[in-house]
């Protein structure tokens, strides 16, 4: 905790100065925190050179972080909609976050709100920070009594939310998955390159996932033929939405060839 010598404030408006300059740089971490927190702590360590009447001030001492303004009732993870940069959050980068954190704490039973620095652009490539993660819906067999809910970054791959599934739901390394999206209503597509990123295989909020668990035989094949089982095998990946997750067999094209 701050102690508030005016030599202390230095050091922290200087250090933190100087990492908010920090250029973003893709796999960095960033973390999220909340500008009315951030404003305090300025005005109480002088950070403006025409706002420096308060500094040391414990009137307006900032307290541990809060970041309640940014998040959902009762979800220490889940953001409000429509937050903007540096009207509602700042961003700092690992260094400074943990520097704030060792002078103030952070608030009783909230969580940092990291995020990825991840590249966007189809040809001229910039790095920019993912505040807002694609929310996936995660049950096993079809059972939405057992729902799941993981948030995944537009840069992980297809594989890691394959792993995520195996993780959650205990499916042995050995047993042999597939994973489809379905784009419409009971219309699938396999996805079946595991190192394509979320945004590479165009997924987004609203569409479902599904990863077949069957296991090959010894000849290569699949126990139930290439097309979709008759009964519901599917791990599912929900993205929103409270659809029938059963595969039925008629319902869409692309159930059998490419993904088997």
């Amino acid at each position: 905790m701050a102690e508030g010598g005016a030599a202390d404030l230095d050091i922290q408006r200087s250090d933190i100065a100087t990492l908010l300059k920090t250029s973003l740089r893709k796999g960095d971490t960033w973390y999220l925190v909340d500008s009315r927190w951030f404003k305090q702590w300025k005005k109480y360590v002088g950070f403006d050179s025409w706002d420096k009447y308060q500094m040391g001030d414990q009137n307006v001492y900032p307290g541990p972080i809060d970041n309640s303004g940014l998040l959902k009732d009762g979800d220490a993870q889940s953001l409000k909609e429509h937050l903007i940069d540096e009207l509602d959050y700042i961003l700092l980068p690992t260094e400074g976050w943990n520097k704030l954190v060792s002078w103030y704490t952070l608030m009783e039973g909230q969580e940092p709100i990291a995020r990825k620095v991840v590249e966007q652009g189809m040809f001229v490539k910039h790095c920019k920070v993912e505040v807002y993660l694609t929310e996936l819906k995660l049950c096993e067999n079809g059972n939405m009594n057992n729902v799941v809910t993981r948030r995944f970054s537009k840069a992980d791959t297809i594989d890691t939310i394959e792993k995520e599934i195996r993780k959650i739901f205990n499916i042995p390394d050995e047993k042999e998955t597939r994973l489809w999206n379905k784009y419409m209503s009971n219309t699938f597509e396999p996805l079946n390159k595991p190192d394509s990123t979320i945004q590479d295989a165009g997924l987004y909020q609203g569409q479902v996932l599904f990863s077949m668990i069957e296991q090959k035989n010894e000849d290569g094949t699949w126990p139930r033929g290439p097309s979709a089982p008759k009964s519901p095998l599917p791990v599912l990946v929900s993205c929103g939405g409270h659809e029938d997750p059963e595969p039925q067999g008629q319902g869409g094209p692309s159930l059998d060839g490419t993904g088997s």
